[in-house]
């Protein structure tokens, strides 16, 4: 039988095994070696990307956010709603096909911005939902606000079969007309696996490059913004 302990199962022990596998430098219950505390709800005393706490998001906009059972209802500011729904049923069966789980882990206040966790056997990513408009993005991680708080990047690699996918994501904090999201999933071949640092400055992100199969020293490498558009090189 198939549980929701199972279902997370994959992406807590890759984050956990991760410590051991590279040395020490992920936290527990993370996925990045660099978890992100922006967003983290009011009350969540956790640190990583797994341990965020449903019941403190729930708590504290329960204006957009209701928990039912294993429906979790969200309320947009233009009046609409909808319901993430948890797939028990095809989660208790032995294979698992089509289970999925929803958490809502985590809520940005200055640009109303939902952040939910969708666990299913293979791994797990989040969504990056709009209170005003309900429209979603899917993210690799849990995103870092820039300094200026314009745009929020999401950046992991797995160390195992399960996980999210690796990739980097670049979303505008607000919606607007002239800031465009920008998406890469790293090639299943390459021979490097990237990790979020810093942003530097608004048009500037600094990743750790890490070769895949030695020890050779990590190199730094950057996703720049010009003319409008990300660039990574």
């Amino acid at each position: 039988m198939m549980s929701w302990k199972h279902v997370i199962g994959p992406a807590l022990l890759l984050a956990m095994s991760g410590n051991l596998a590279i040395g020490g430098e992920r936290p527990a219950f993370s996925v990045v070696d660099h978890p992100s505390p922006d967003g983290r709800c009011v009350d969540d005393t956790g640190r990583g990307d797994l341990d965020r706490s449903e019941t403190a998001c729930l708590a504290q906009i329960p204006e957009l956010a209701q928990r039912s059972g294993s429906g979790l209802k969200l309320t947009f500011r233009n009046g609409r709603t909808r319901i993430y729904r948890n797939q028990d049923a095809k989660c208790s069966d032995s294979d698992g096909q089509g289970c999925v789980k929803y958490q809502l882990t985590g809520y940005f206040t200055d640009h109303g911005l939902l952040l939910i966790e969708r666990g299913r056997p293979e791994g797990i990513d989040w969504l990056l939902v709009r209170a005003e408009s309900g429209d979603e993005i899917g993210l690799v991680a849990p995103p870092h606000y820039s300094p200026e708080r314009r745009w929020l990047a999401a950046v992991t690699s797995r160390l195992g079969t399960s996980g999210p996918p690796d990739g980097i994501d670049i979303v505008p904090a607000k919606r607007e007309r002239t800031l465009k999201d920008w998406h890469y999933r790293t090639p299943e071949d390459s021979k490097w696996r990237y990790e979020f640092e810093r942003w530097d400055g608004e048009d500037q992100i600094i990743l750790s490059a890490k070769p895949v199969e030695d020890t050779a020293t990590p190199r730094p490498v950057a996703i720049q913004r010009k003319k409008g558009e990300w660039h990574f090189k």
